[in-house]
């Protein structure tokens, strides 16, 4: 009897650790991009224009900018616009994921990619520099020295499991320029 009496008072114990555990958070929408096509209960009209690609150095990765216009379908009056930009990784590993840009962050965006494309070794005295711009849908640009001093940059996309490609300080303006045919666009 006290055998079974114990198995019980455990087995409540458990089953209310369990119940009284909060589910997951999952990650919220950090643009007005993101938030609109999460809604739910609605008819979403997701529009875009692909506007360019850029190949990465090395294994075949792709970064690709696409304007972008969300509607709600029944008030087309209610809707948000913006770029996304795509990075492809290839290699041993295959990632792909998407940032999206909201249109009143593609001004500060542009300006950020202007100051990391002029950094030089000068920006610190000390050996090794990295210069970051990072927009709130966590699209990310740094430029950085190799060892051998030599700049690069690298552009990644995504929250969890981020993707990110490698380019030269050349192709930064062009993914400059893409980023304002987007912007453009919409």
């Amino acid at each position: 009897m006290k055998k079974i009496y114990i198995i019980a008072v455990v087995a409540l114990l458990f089953t209310s650790i369990a119940y009284g555990q909060e589910p997951p958070e999952t990650q919220k929408p950090a643009t007005k991009l993101e938030a609109f096509q999460d809604r739910t209960g609605i008819v979403v009209v997701r529009g875009y224009t692909t506007v360019g690609a850029i190949r990465g150095r090395g294994m075949g990765s792709v970064i690709t900018v696409d304007a972008r216009d969300f509607r709600d379908a029944s008030n087309l009056k209610a809707r948000q616009t913006g770029i996304s930009i795509t990075v492809k990784e290839s290699g041993r590993i295959e990632r792909e994921n998407t940032a999206y840009i909201d249109s009143d962050e593609i001004t500060s965006l542009l300006a950020g990619i202007d100051y990391v494309s002029k950094a030089t070794k000068d920006i610190t005295p000390l050996t090794n520099f990295e210069v970051e711009y990072r927009t709130k849908g966590n699209f990310n640009i740094t430029v950085f020295n190799k060892s051998g001093g030599e700049l690069s940059a690298e552009v990644s996309a995504g929250y969890i499991g981020n993707a990110s490609a490698f380019i030269s300080l050349p192709q930064i303006i062009e993914l400059r320029q893409l980023i304002l045919d987007a912007k453009s666009k919409i």
